[in-house]
Order: structure tokens, then sequence, then C-alpha cells
């Protein structure tokens, strides 16, 4: 729903189909229209690979700005090439888009209208005659068939080297196999090393704005994954904050989490440029939700050397 602000009238979304029927593999492109006035900001829709069940996506251009200084209004565009191959009938849902003023904290939504699209196969002409099977064609021999004999002499060859090592290991009373125990750092720690890292960077202080938040959410999503069995890292900003009401953290640090992924939204995908003070805060929220929300749990070292029976040959000499 649109909020209270009477300018929110002059907001508008659309979405339109170039066409709403096509053969099965056929490529259209999906348009969308967001107008909003200069002074306002918005969240813009993300998909990876699909919008519906059937319907995948090929590509999408990057957001095309378009300022009208007449009016104080700025109309951005974005083309999403789609595919299918399965034939049927499909809705493709409503695209929602949040947007607020600047100088406002809270954001509104606005929803373009759902389109259809029809997908159907080649039609066949039944009115033609059946013509009759060809015979099938000799050939000569090809490198496929040529393969499964050469793995085969392969294999024997690593079975024979393989026998060889193990015989040698034994008369040493080695051994097969020396693998260092691998130690699993726990998800707070690992996250808390990368943002620190990522502090060292100093990416937004040379510019690099998107590049920072960025690798900023990227590490929050994975240690969000790690720690809550969230998958954070495929889900948008509002399916983690619904995957987060199950957590057991503190309401103000969530939301401070909340308000920084909507900021990397509007970076990566409305070209908005915080200030330096709010690039400091994203940084110093996901550090605090990364500290409040610390699992205690020993570090798990997981000792991935395996028995051989080389190995228990070894024992045995000792004793």
């Amino acid at each position: 729903m649109l909020g209270g602000n009477i300018r929110a009238q002059e907001v508008t979304a659309f979405a339109k189909l170039d066409t709403t029927d096509i053969l099965i593999g056929d490529q259209i492109k999906l348009n969308l229209e967001f107008t909003m006035p200069l002074d306002y900001r918005v969240i813009w829709p993300f998909y990876q690979d699909t919008l519906t069940q059937h319907v995948e996506i090929i590509g999408q251009t990057a957001v095309d700005t378009i300022i009208h200084e007449s009016d104080k209004l700025v109309n951005m565009i974005q083309s999403i090439t789609l595919t299918s191959f399965d034939s049927g009938y499909y809705r493709i849902a409503p695209m929602k888009f949040y947007f607020q003023p600047i100088d406002d904290t809270a954001f509104s939504e606005i929803s373009t209208t759902a389109v259809y699209l029809r997908v159907h196969t080649m039609e066949v002409d039944t009115s033609q005659a059946i013509k009759a099977i060809k015979p099938p064609l000799t050939a000569p021999l090809t490198f496929r068939e040529v393969l499964p004999w050469i793995l085969i002499a392969l294999a024997a060859i690593f079975i024979v080297l393989l026998v060889i090592y193990v015989i040698r290991k034994r008369k040493k009373s080695e051994p097969l196999f020396r693998i260092r125990p691998k130690i699993i750092l726990p998800a707070h720690v690992v996250a808390m090393n990368e943002l620190e890292n990522l502090k060292l960077k100093k990416l937004w202080q040379s510019g690099k704005v998107k590049d920072y938040y960025t690798e900023l959410t990227n590490i929050v999503r994975t240690y969000i994954e790690n720690r809550f069995d969230v998958r954070a890292v495929e889900m948008t900003t509002d399916e983690i904050m619904e995957g987060m009401k199950q957590a057991d953290a503190n309401k103000e640090i969530i939301e401070k989490l909340r308000q920084t992924l909507m900021l990397a939204d509007l970076v990566k995908f409305a070209r908005e440029n915080p200030q330096a003070l709010e690039n400091d805060t994203s940084m110093n929220n996901s550090m605090e939700f990364v500290r409040d929300t610390i699992q205690e749990i020993e570090t798990a070292i997981k000792d991935t050397e395996e028995d051989s029976p080389a190995a228990d040959n070894e024992g045995s000499n000792k004793k």
C-alpha cells in the first residue's frame, strides 16, 4: 500500500510482455517501468533464474534511468529476457517495488499487475502422408565407441600402481595416508574475520561503494545460513526477515540488520550513494549482529585421518 505522503500518487509501476503467446523455447522480453519523484528512492525487485516454476530468466539489462526535470520525476526501465520449455498457461505474479522519500525512514509498497503467458508446441500437420522409415546407415568406428576401452586400460594401470604403492608401504610399516586434522571454525569466527578484512580493504573510501555492500551482505547472508540454517544466500531481504522471526535474537539487532540489508539493496539496484556515516553504521550493525548471536559451541576438530591395513600393521609391529 502507498504511504501517507501525497507525492506517492506520482509513483507508478508497470510490467508488460512483448507478446503473450510463444512457442516452446522462444524468447520474449518482460519490460518493467517505474516512475517516482526525484527526491524518492526505490528498492528494485530482483530475480535470479526463474520468475515462476516454468518461466526461466535468460538475461536482464541494467536499470536505465531517465530524469524529467520539468515534472521533477524520474523514470526507470529494465528489460528481462524470458523463455519456457514447458507448454501451458502461466501467471507471472505482480512485482513489488519498495520506495520512500529520501528524508523519511518508512518504506511504501507498490506492485505491478500480473501478466499471463501462453506457451504451446508446434502443431503437427496430420493431412500429410506418413513416410516409410529409412533403414539404419553404417558408420565408421568413433572415438566415443573406443573411449570405454581406453578408460578400462587406464583403470587397470591405476590398480597396478596402487597395488605396488600399498606393497611398498606395508614393507616399510608406514600408514597409507597421513592427512592433517581439519579445524572447523564456528560461523561467528569466520564472519568476524571476513568483516575485519573487509574494513581493511577500504572499498567505499576509494569509491567502490557497490563492491563494499556486495561483500558486506554476502558475509552476513553466509553467516545467517550457517548460524540459523536459513537459506539467506538465495533469499531476498524480505524473505530473510521472515526466516529470522524464529531466531532467538534481540529484536533491536534484527531491525538494524534489516536496515543494513535494505540500504545494500538500494546501493546495488537503485544506484543509491550513502553517506560515510551510513557506510560505517552498516559495518557496525553487521558486527553487532554477529556478536549478539554467537552460538555457544566448542570449536570442532574433524579428524580426517583414514584407517588402513598398513596403519593397523604398524600398530601391531609396535606392540
